[in-house]
């Protein structure tokens, strides 16, 4: 496979062509667990101006197919009503059911007032203090949930980093990935490793940032002392993985070290007079949106060997309508390991639930984990999950700043599902293709921006070019960066760094 074969990929939906988002409805709780992460797309209301939601109606799925509705006993066969005032303001009407309606930070009403941007945040509805729905913008490609449960989740950002880890996995290419604290990059680099041919090979994770200068060579490459061979990571990894976490954060000699390695494609044992070929897959993690540090310096140089491909992975209160899934999974996950025992029967309270969905999760994906793990074991003889009141105490803290802000259009930032295709390539070509100009114009993060160039069919930055592309564009231009960059539609800086990294005159 070449790597101008890949691209991320989306179903093809006619009613959705340009990635349009249009209302959905998710389930994060139901009585049946097995529900969870359930969607259901509320057409009605994006053509019509009118939605119905009842114990019959809509069908919620988690394949893309027809599937079945709420079908609980406690919620009414009366439907409330979703209707749609404007593109800019919704409400949610419950006059004639008898099915109550609350929404987290609001009074008990029959009648709620929405904005747009309060649905492409994701609106939390209780109904009858058993089901929990989110009504959410978002595309209709991705609503799909994998089977495999590598990459999990149905937002469109995760939807989008599965397709790319899918796509990547069989090429050689180093890989970047990049991300806040525990969003879970290195089960994404794990996943790409376990999609690729080499998935019986090694995979080796190292915190590069940790190890000590004056042992960093003997860790790297390994040591022969005594007549005895200890293999450092590198070798370690054989025709396999070796993942390099914070590598913006190790020492200038670390990354001295492995650049030479690298370039070498081989590394030399300290106290051995034989090198080893260097074999293995390199992928790093990085907290960063782009390396730290100036073009003179190492790091920045590494950077480029290593990151001939990147991604981000969002962080997890931009996706709420993963938190559902994700929590019973880890829950079903943490039981299985604490009460192995037992069988899950305990119950999952619905205001533990709406808690952790509106909790701004500082520590992403691993605290929610931690979490889930600690309710487990609070949990083991009670009927119920149990929450225990420091945590409650900690989570508490998101619910009280939505309630105040809840009604309130937000202006200081825009939310990254609001922007379409259409609107991204234009404000693309409007800023010469550069990321940090066109984040500012859209009012979102740089990082969003790159999130959504992953989503989109199409849309490509500099690193996603294989050389061949490039070597074209290069001959037919003379080498002139300025009429490349509008034939590629990608950042001239961009393209100058790959044109360097191949040896490229420019």
């Amino acid at each position: 496979m070449d790597i101008s074969d890949i691209k991320t990929q989306h179903v093809d939906d006619s009613l959705d062509k340009q990635q349009a988002a249009v209302p959905m409805l998710v389930i994060a709780l139901h009585p049946n667990l097995n529900r969870v992460g359930e969607v259901a797309p509320l057409l009605d209301l994006d053509r019509e101006g009118r939605s119905y939601v009842s114990r019959n109606r809509p069908e919620f799925s988690k394949s893309g197919y027809a599937g079945k509705p709420l079908a609980d006993q406690h919620i009414s066969r009366s439907p409330l009503i979703i209707q749609k005032d404007s593109d800019e303001l919704f409400r949610v009407r419950a006059h004639s059911t008898s099915t109550e309606v609350s929404i987290p930070g609001r009074s008990l009403q029959q009648e709620y007032l929405l904005t747009a941007d309060d649905m492409h945040e994701g609106v939390i509805l209780t109904l009858s203090q058993k089901v929990v729905l989110i009504l959410k913008f978002l595309p209709l490609q991705h609503m799909i949930v994998p089977d495999d449960n590598m990459i999990l989740g149905i937002s469109p950002d995760i939807a989008a980093v599965r397709d790319k880890a899918k796509n990547i996995a069989r090429l050689s290419l180093p890989v970047m990935i990049r991300g806040a604290a525990g969003v879970g990059k290195e089960h994404v680099a794990r996943s790409i490793h376990e999609y690729s041919d080499q998935a019986n090979e090694p995979f080796i994770s190292v915190n590069v940032a940790a190890i000590h200068d004056a042992v960093a060579e003997e860790e790297l490459f390994g040591v022969v002392r005594n007549g005895q061979r200890k293999r450092g990571w590198l070798e370690q990894a054989g025709s396999g993985t070796i993942l390099l976490e914070d590598l913006e954060d190790a020492s200038e000699k670390v990354h001295e070290l492995i650049f030479k390695a690298f370039k070498a494609q081989k590394v030399l044992a300290v106290n051995d007079a034989n090198s080893v070929a260097l074999k293995c897959r390199f992928m790093l993690t990085s907290t960063y949106d782009n390396c730290p540090e100036n073009k003179s310096s190492v790091l920045w140089r590494l950077n480029n060997l290593l990151s001939a491909y990147q991604f981000f992975v969002p962080n997890l209160v931009d996706r709420r309508e993963d938190i559902g899934l994700l929590f019973y999974h880890f829950v079903a996950e943490q039981w299985a390991r604490v009460h192995a025992e037992k069988a899950m029967t305990a119950e999952v309270p619905t205001d533990l639930v709406v808690q952790l969905l509106m909790f701004n999760w500082p520590g992403n994906v691993r605290q929610l984990r931690n979490v889930a793990r600690q309710i487990v074991i609070d949990s083991r003889d009670k009927e119920s999950l149990y929450l225990d009141p420091q945590l409650i105490n900690i989570l508490a803290n998101k619910q009280e700043s939505a309630a105040q802000t809840s009604s309130k259009k937000v202006t200081k930032s825009r939310k990254p599902n609001s922007v379409s295709k259409d609107e991204l390539i234009e404000s693309l070509q409007n800023n010469r293709f550069e990321l940090q100009a066109t984040a500012r114009e859209l009012n979102i993060s740089r990082a969003s921006v790159y999130q959504l160039i992953q989503r989109f069919d199409g849309i490509q930055t500099a690193q996603d070019l294989d050389e061949m592309t490039i070597r074209e564009h290069y001959e037919r231009y003379n080498g002139d960066t300025e009429k490349m960059m509008w034939a590629l539609k990608v950042s001239q800086v961009g393209l100058r760094r790959r044109l360097k990294a191949m040896g490229l005159a420019i």
